[in-house]
């Protein structure tokens, strides 16, 4: 036990460990960067007044947006209401950063994730040692049935098939009245609906870690085939590696046999695996 106990010591202050650390720590400065960004954007129409500013729409910033008005525009050259070029160069940048770096885009800066992300650590103190009982594992965010989380991941594409067929005929962006980004951000929460898709994200993300964007988000339903092209990849090396599970059992989406399932369409390379592992040589991010 001793022996096991140092080689961990040692790992955890190793020159890989530290770097990993460091990445995970710039993860969260960005996050909190982007999640600040969306809350300005949000809420000027709260302190500039209902009048025109000058400035885009909360609904510009949004790389969705460009999906959603993709088929007006090349067509018929017209943006859905509430929508212009500049969803087409978000999506764009979006789209060029997953090319070399997968779903990278749903663990570093949208901002909805992020959130998401907190709920769930917010979850986990809330429910910890003291109310765990005593092995102080935190009873929230539950972990649904390998079958049950499996069928319930492919919503999410049946969502990005509905909003593609409705955008060919739309005036306004399909997803736009059940857009929990834009309720959270945007802080109008002046009808039924929005109360009720706020209601559900919270507590959604409270019981199932980034509950969004496993099931639903049909932005991720995108960016999860770059997964399986993107150069820049978490790759195990599974000579050193000791199948512990503990990768896995701190993935924030859920990913099942995570040593061995790199290439998953979940993956959103936030590196908490890299940051968890006792092994730093085990884990590692490679570019080709």
């Amino acid at each position: 036990m001793a022996t096991v106990t140092n080689e961990q010591s040692k790992a955890h202050k190793s020159p890989r460990r530290a770097i990993f650390t460091k990445v995970v720590f710039l993860r969260r400065i960005i996050q909190a960067v982007f999640v600040g960004f969306a809350i300005f954007v949000g809420s000027r129409h709260l302190w500039a007044g209902s009048g025109p500013t000058g400035a885009a729409s909360f609904d510009a910033y949004c790389p969705f947006g460009g999906i959603e008005t993709l088929w007006q525009f090349i067509t018929g050259g017209v943006f859905l209401r509430k929508l212009n070029y500049s969803n087409l160069v978000v999506l764009a940048a979006t789209l060029a950063t997953a090319l070399v770096m997968g779903r990278a885009f749903c663990g570093w800066i949208c901002p909805l994730g992020s959130v998401q992300e907190w709920l769930a650590r917010l979850a986990q103190r809330l429910t910890g040692s003291r109310k765990a009982g005593k092995n102080g594992i935190p009873w929230l965010p539950v972990k649904l049935p390998p079958a049950v989380d499996r069928t319930l991941r492919y919503l999410k594409y049946g969502v990005l098939g509905w909003v593609l067929w409705s955008s060919v005929s739309a005036v306004v962006p399909p997803l736009e009245p059940f857009c929990p980004y834009k309720i959270l951000f945007h802080f109008e929460l002046e009808s039924a609906l929005a109360w009720s898709v706020f209601i559900v994200m919270i507590a959604g993300s409270l019981l199932v870690e980034r509950f969004w964007c496993r099931y639903l988000c049909p932005l991720g339903a995108v960016l999860s085939i770059f997964n399986k092209i993107s150069p820049l990849r978490v790759h195990t090396d599974k000579i050193v590696c000791t199948d512990c599970g503990l990768c896995g059992s701190t993935c924030g989406m859920g990913i099942e046999d995570r040593p061995e399932n790199i290439r998953s369409l979940e993956c959103i390379r936030c590196l908490d695996c890299l940051d968890t592992c006792k092994r730093p040589e085990a884990i590692e991010l490679k570019l080709g």
